[in-house]
């Protein structure tokens, strides 16, 4: 199931009842995966992978405008 809500806070119901017993999450894109959610806490495995966009996200991680991140927890 693909949302497009900025937040994994931000989900919508139907959503949160459909992943309850998942035994991983995948989040994807620049914005969603690094920016807004890289250290959002799962019940669950997760994982990230997005593209640093942004020299202020760059800065922060001590990356390179464009790097990948990949982060499994």
């Amino acid at each position: 199931m693909v949302t497009h809500s900025s937040h994994v806070s931000q989900v919508s119901a139907a959503l949160a009842a459909a992943c309850a017993d998942c035994d991983l999450v995948i989040l994807e894109g620049m914005g969603r995966a690094i920016e807004t959610n890289l250290y959002a806490r799962f019940a669950c495995h997760a994982l990230r992978l997005g593209m640093i966009k942004h020299p202020e996200v760059a800065q922060c991680l001590k990356g390179r405008l464009y790097d990948v991140v990949c982060r499994f927890t």
